[in-house]
Formats: C-alpha cells, sequence, structure tokens
C-alpha cells in the first residue's frame, strides 16, 4: 500500500511522518520555554487557544548540530488524541511510499533508538527515517 508523508530534514537527513497525523505547518516562532522540562521539550505554543508542546526533535532523536537551520518550522500533529509540535529545520514536500519500501530491519544496528523509528524508506536515490511519533512523544529520556 502506497502511503502519503510530510518529509523534513534535520541536518543532512530526510525524515517523515505520515500526513494524516499532520494538522499544520508553521514557521518556528514564539515558543515558550517551560522551567525543569526533560531537555527534548523546547517548550509550548499556543495554537487558536490550545497549548501544544513543541520536541525538539534534533535533541530527542540525538542528531548533531551540523548548521543552523534555513526554515525552521513547527510540524503540529496529533496523536492518540492529543496535540504535539516538532520542531525542525525545514518541511521539503509530500512524498508517497510504497509499505514495502520500509524496512524496519535497518534502523536498530546502527544505534538509532528504535522506539523512535518506523523504519528506513528508500524512494528512487533518496532515503527517508521514517518516525514513530508515538514513541518520540512518550515521556522519558
Amino acid at each position: 500500500m502506497v502511503r502519503r508523508y510530510v518529509s523534513f530534514t534535520l541536518g543532512s537527513g530526510r525524515y517523515c511522518v505520515p500526513v494524516d497525523e499532520v494538522l499544520q505547518i508553521l514557521r518556528h516562532e514564539n515558543v515558550m520555554e517551560i522551567p525543569k522540562a526533560p531537555p527534548f521539550v523546547e517548550g509550548v505554543i499556543n495554537l487558536r487557544g490550545d497549548v501544544v508542546p513543541v520536541v525538539n526533535l534534533r535533541e530527542r532523536l540525538s542528531v548533531p548540530r551540523d548548521a543552523e537551520a534555513k526554515k525552521p518550522r513547527i510540524v503540529v500533529t496529533q496523536v492518540e488524541g492529543r496535540m504535539y509540535g516538532l520542531a525542525v529545520d525545514e518541511v521539503r514536500d509530500v512524498v508517497e511510499i510504497d509499505d514495502a519500501a520500509v524496512h524496519d530491519d535497518q534502523a536498530s544496528p546502527f544505534g538509532v533508538r528504535s522506539e523512535f523509528i518506523r523504519g528506513i524508506a528508500k524512494r528512487g536515490d533518496s532515503l527517508y527515517m521514517v518516525l514513530d511519533l508515538p514513541g518520540i512523544f512518550r515521556s522519558g529520556g
């Protein structure tokens, strides 16, 4: 089955999340810090009266900072009935990926935390890390 994903970058890596879990894409601004929050929680935003926590995806996935983000964005998602934001470097586009192209056995040998990654997808010459949003938004380190 072919599914649609919103793709974005963190450093030189390409990542994606299912389109049906994305509500909105915003400029990265007006994030209020929260004292004593875990290091991967950047803060919260006010989205039309809703308080939405924002996860710094670089911090959560331990992606090194190699340069400043070109067009930083917040990808607002809805997972298990709750809204969350993902702070990313740049939103790219919507891609279609066949389920057969997602390899769920490729991430763990390289130290990627499996609770954050559904698999690695190949589309043409490009590779994408397909994220598992419920795993990313679970509390803990």
